[in-house]
């Protein structure tokens, strides 16, 4: 791994003759780039492990959150640098210890306080926690205030000396009711049996109690539960591992009710074992249908479907004298009248000879116990309704879709049967909480309901109507075939709707309480493994942002990630697991769960959340739809930040958005709120770690609380030493391996540095400079650093639209460019995006993509890049249609810039492209181009357009 380096170093040491300050931090200078962008796409570095212990819906990478924090605390020394890249890139052991003990020399006496105001999951607290800092989160969502705790700060804490759990060997019926003891079967009772997890004998207390207390959940639940799934008498009285079911509806045609089945698949062939697969068919019996399972592919269309060629789904009604079409508006407008009934249709068990997962009917009395379920009459669960009667938000059908089908509270969004299951499994935690405080410590007994409640959240995750089966492979058996409950989100944070769904049972398979039990083991195991003995627990509270609850000049850094705009709407997609958790969780965190977070609603309070929700109609009627309230809300957060933090504190703030507006106001905020800004590192960290790729970079931007009585900057003596700085900083730059587009986003901070040392910057009239200014002027001063020169020609001596042109294509090549960034590249060259579109530009879905193709006409205005597009179209035609070019723009014949672009874009492009071979040809042939462009006379002309020519294009 690299040590530090001479570049190293020479970037720490400042100007001459000047003195170091003691208060300066890592972030102001230096960050691990390049070993972010690498350990993210890593296990160790992603933090997807962590995503198993609680379903949350972001995910900041641990290596990006170790390395802020990191930089946030510690002084810019080799040996720091050397030990952060370890860190961060393969999680050493030994880097981690001495940054633990560097960081207790830094700060003697007190570890130092690091909040992070938007905790979320809790992943920076747990980074900060584990290099010895005192770690603070809030978050105004208290599921996600319950994340940190789960994450950060129970599995830091010492419970080793609390007494044993009170159901250590409890009997097979765990206390049940008489009444519910009646259908219990004979259990294992051990309690840290789960789906055949064993764990040695010297693990830790936290983690062998919350395995106990897991298994104790999943037996006394099934037991209680067990009318509600009969057990299957022909495979050793097994509980089946999963049901499928499906919505109808009465046709408006003929009456019949009918499934909206949107696939007739149930498993996909496998031709490596043989295995044929399994599908379905619906037959018709006079009024009536059934469905017959059968191996095979699938014969028939689904009655839910898109007709072949168009899109939008409609319901055709399947029997053969009808076959009424339903639109989808229809279908919708069924499930507000009342009308949609659940049917199961399949159950799901395991092969025990081949151990496949199969399907297979339902048996008669599988169907009738299921419709007990229907009119149960469950008692309230701590004066709540047992199955959550919250209402779900008109506004909210953007993100739970099953509210725009009728179903219009959070627990209908579960068939019956499903919302007994849950609703038991509420009742049955918070029970046990009961019990274990009469045994163990109350901080103990609400930790272990912490986690057995999260567990009702991450089996909600493959549950209600928006879990489908999953069948991989592919109809023509290439690939493996295994069956899996899909999870109900989608854009990260949606709610799906599915008309048929897949259950998973009580017992063990994809789903259920047994599988997300031990994948929660797996998790807590791992944070426990990877956490040093002397890291100090973190400490998360309910509270706003705009109104942290902490005295003035009490944190030492400020490390947030704060929400992206419209993103994610993290509260109105957390509801879901909110009610739940109110339900189980009530009496043993009462502070977040028994109603005092509640808005007007029952669901969680959103007065201050700070996102946008929904644009134009979409947001109409809600608080959060304008962006100018996000704005000014995340201005009030970072005020609160620089009101919390110590005189020498630092900032980081992690922030992702691809529109450079965006990123002009979230700087101005900043510094507005009493900040200088003085770094802003990129990072390729979102799609590594969600898989979606809404955000292609997030920048860790430091910034430091704004000295008081700050002199007056004259702009031109401010400008120069941004430049200067800016170039200077480049130098470092290309040592470290900075990409030259992440360079770009690297100078914003430079600039700002340089600019924050004033109280502001006036020109020689008196009126202030605006700071896009210098972030403009930063980016202009990376491109004249890289000091691009073609055939020796110095790239500011090209035009203006051939620079911009020959800089986007050593940045991106043929890729797209959002709207926003090309907005911003041209402002850097003072151009308008524009003047560009069509002459330099072409619009895409994506963005802006440089053209190669040929322009429409050429004419002595045209830049040089124009120019050379249409000698290389008119190649075809031979050397004095290419000259006729040369002519039409009045360039000289022997123009060294025509020819030094020629040169360069031939080279830059693939020796395949169209373009670089007929630039190549006519670099060959130059002397006769040349030859015969000296005696054509000028005319210009129109060069024929790729559209209506046969072009290389």
């Amino acid at each position: 791994m690299n040590a530090a380096t001479d570049t190293d170093r020479a970037a720490m040491k400042g100007p001459a003759g000047s003195q170091p300050d003691s208060t300066a931090r890592m972030i102001d200078t230096w960050f691990p780039c390049a070993e972010v962008d690498a350990a993210v796409t890593t296990p160790a570095g992603s933090g997807r492990s962590e995503k198993a212990l609680f379903t949350w819906f972001a995910s900041r990478p641990i290596a990006q959150a170790r390395a802020a924090v990191a930089c946030a605390l510690l002084p810019d020394t080799p040996e720091n640098r050397t030990d952060i890249r370890l860190a961060v890139q393969v999680g050493d052991v030994g880097a981690m210890s001495r940054l633990r003990e560097r960081i207790e020399a830094q700060y003697p006496g007190k570890a130092p306080v690091v909040l992070d105001m938007f905790s979320g999951r809790g992943i920076i607290p747990l980074e900060a926690a584990r290099l010895g800092a005192t770690a603070v989160g809030t978050d105004l969502s208290p599921v996600a205030t319950l994340a940190g705790r789960l994450l950060a700060e129970f599995p830091l804490a010492d419970w080793s000396n609390e007494p044993p759990l009170p159901f250590g060997a409890p009997s097979s019926q765990g206390g049940l009711a008489p009444e519910e003891a009646g259908d219990a079967r004979e259990l294992d009772a051990s309690p840290l049996a789960i789906d055949g997890l064993v764990l040695p004998d010297d693990e830790p207390r936290l983690l062998v109690d919350v395995r106990a207390v897991l298994a104790e959940v999943g037996k006394r639940v099934e037991a209680r539960v067990a009318r509600y799934y009969p057990r299957n008498p022909n495979s050793g009285g097994a509980l089946p591992w999963a049901y499928l079911w499906a919505v109808t509806i009465p046709c408006d045609g003929c009456r019949r009710r009918f499934p909206l089945l949107g696939t007739m698949t149930l498993r996909h062939p496998y031709v490596r074992t043989g295995d044929v697969g399994q599908a379905m068919r619906l037959v018709a019996d006079g009024d009536t249908w059934r469905v017959e399972i059968h191996p095979g592919q699938a014969a028939q269309n689904p009655p839910f479907s898109s007709p072949e060629g168009k899109r939008g789904k409609s319901a055709r009604c399947p029997f053969p004298t009808c076959g009424q079409t339903h639109t989808l508006d229809v279908v919708k407008a069924k499930g507000f009248a009342g009308q949609y009934r659940d049917v199961m249709l399949a159950v799901g068990e395991v092969d025990p000879d081949s151990n496949q997962k199969i399907f297979r009917e339902p048996r008669a009395d599988e169907v009738e116990v299921a419709r007990r379920a229907d009119s149960v009459d469950l008692e309230k669960i701590s004066n709540l309704s047992a199955i959550p009667d919250e209402r779900i938000p008109v506004g909210n059908r953007d993100n739970v879709r099953g509210s725009g089908y009728g179903y219009l509270t959070y627990g209908s969004l579960m068939n019956s049967r499903q919302a007994v299951l849950f609703a038991t499994t509420a009742r049955v935690i918070s029970e046990l909480h009961a019990e274990l405080s009469e045994s163990v410590s109350a901080d103990y007994a609400a930790a272990l309901a912490g986690y057995a409640a999260s567990n009702i959240m991450r089996q909600v995750k493959h549950s209600t109507r928006g879990a489908n089966s999953r069948a991989h492979g592919r109809s023509n058996g290439s690939e493996q075939n295994r069956v899996q409950i899909d999870h109900i989100f989608s854009s990260q944070s949606v709610i799906k709707h599915q008309f048929d769904y897949i259950e998973a049972g009580p017992g063990e398979g994809p789903g259920t309480w047994s599988s997300v039990s031990t994948s929660l083991i797996n998790a807590l195991k791992k944070i426990l493994d990877e956490t040093d003995a002397s890291g100090r627990p973190g400490r998360f509270r309910r509270a706003s942002a705009v109104a942290l609850p902490y005295r003035d000049g009490t944190m030492d850094a400020l490390v947030c990630d704060p929400p992206y705009y419209d993103m994610i709407a993290y509260a109105d997609s957390s509801d879901l697991f909110y009610v739940w958790f109110k339900r189980a969780l009530g009496t043993a965190m009462p502070e977040l769960f028994s109603g005092s977070a509640d808005g007007p609603d029952g669901l969680q309070d959103k007065t201050e959340e700070i996102i946008v929700k929904g644009r134009g109609a979409k947001g109409a009627g809600d608080h959060r739809s304008s962006e100018e309230r996000y704005e000014a809300m995340l201005a009030r957060s970072f005020t609160e930040a620089r009101r919390v933090l110590k005189a020498d504190g630092h900032l980081t703030v992690i922030f992702g958005h691809s529109d450079p507006e965006a990123w002009k106001r979230l700087l101005t905020a900043l510094t507005d709120a009493g900040f200088v800004v003085t770094s802003s590192w990129p990072s390729r960290t979102e799609t590594a770690v969600t898989g979606v790729a809404t955000i292609s970079v997030t920048v860790s931007i430091g910034a430091r609380v704004a000295p008081s009585r700050r002199p007056i900057g004259i702009a031109a003596q401010v400008d120069a030493d941004v430049v200067a700085d800016v170039k200077a900083r480049c130098r470092g730059w290309d040592t470290d391996g900075l990409a030259l587009e992440d360079q770009l986003m690297a100078s914003y901070g430079a600039a700002l540095a340089i600019v924050g040392r004033y109280e502001r910057v006036i020109t020689p009239s008196g009126e202030q400079v605006p700071l896009e200014h210098y972030m403009t002027l930063a980016r202009r001063a990376v491109r004249d650093a890289v000091a691009l020169r073609l055939d020796e020609l110095p790239l500011e001596t090209f035009d203006p639209h051939t620079r911009l042109a020959v800089f986007w294509h050593e940045l991106y090549g043929r890729a797209d460019v959002p709207k926003g960034e090309a907005r911003f590249f041209a402002q850097s060259d003072d151009l308008r995006l524009e003047d560009l579109r069509g002459p330099i530009l072409l619009e895409t879905k994506a963005g802006y993509r440089l053209r190669h193709d040929a322009p429409e006409k050429v004419a002595p205005s045209s830049s040089v890049y124009e120019v050379i597009r249409a000698m290389a179209a008119q190649w075809s035609s031979g050397t004095e249609a290419v000259a006729a070019v040369v002519a039409d723009a009045e360039l000289s014949p022997t123009d060294a810039h025509l020819w030094a672009v020629v040169d360069w874009v031939a080279a830059k492009l693939p020796g395949s492209d169209p373009v670089a071979i007929a630039l190549a040809a006519i670099k060959r042939n130059r002397g006769t181009v040349q030859a015969s462009a000296a005696v054509t006379p000028t005319a210009t002309a129109v060069v024929p357009h790729a559209r209506n020519q046969t072009s290389l294009f």
